[in-house]
């Protein structure tokens, strides 16, 4: 199963401080509205401070992290507007691709139903509800690949390119949500379930009405949020 947003090259010391800082942001090792550390992420990451810098830059261009005048780089704290801008654009994007979908009848990629076999797994889906940091940023990524995996299957590069910037603020959001109602995982996995099926059989109607529920916003989520 082919996952990957673009070709693999060689890992810098800048892509090695981005993802160290990523993923610990994604995971909540770093909470939402810490000021990050250089010298934490030079450490941990094992690079020099000018990659780090550098990816601060690329970490405030993705809405990871704020960078404040003579105060440094602050982790963004997930805001109801953000939740309610991009659930809006996602929905916007993945109709979208519904409809080439099924007015092309393009085949949905083999491997989708195993990948919601694993975002399943009972042993993966405890340690989510018990709060495992980890184990929810692992299901924030699995679950942008399974909706990007239809994007992707359209070819439209136009389309692809659009939904894969909105890779961060959907993880984040995803965290977010899981971490503050992992019961919504009970809600989740039947809906991607019948998305899956609906978008196999080119099925629009079914798949248009089950996205636009999936997207619905949680309110004690946004409750927390507000």
């Amino acid at each position: 199963m082919d996952q990957s947003l673009g070709q693999s090259r060689a890992i810098t010391a800048g892509e090695r401080a981005y993802q160290w800082t990523r993923e610990a942001i994604l995971s909540g090792r770093i909470p939402e509205g810490t000021f990050l550390e250089e010298k934490l992420v030079c450490d941990e990451a094992g690079v020099s401070r000018t990659p780090v810098r550098e990816a601060f830059h690329r970490l405030a261009a993705e809405k990871f992290i704020d960078l404040l005048p003579r105060r440094g780089a602050q982790v963004r704290r997930v805001t109801a507007g953000e939740l309610f801008e991009t659930y809006e654009m996602r929905l916007l994007l993945e109709l979208h691709g519904f409809r080439i979908l099924c007015g092309k009848n393009i085949d949905i990629p083999a491997w989708l139903s195993e990948h919601l076999d694993r975002m399943e797994d009972p042993e993966r889906v405890a340690r989510v509800r018990a709060g495992d940091r980890d184990a929810i940023a692992e299901h924030a990524k699995m679950d942008f690949f399974f909706h990007f995996s239809f994007v992707k299957a359209t070819g439209n590069s136009i389309l692809i390119d659009l939904y894969t910037s909105l890779q961060p603020r959907h993880q984040r959001i995803a965290v977010s949500a899981v971490s503050l109602r992992p019961k919504r995982l009970e809600v989740i996995a039947p809906e991607h379930r019948t998305l899956l099926k609906a978008l196999t059989d080119h099925d629009y109607d079914t798949a248009e009405r089950t996205l636009r529920h999936h997207l619905r916003p949680d309110e004690t989520v946004v409750s927390h949020l507000r």
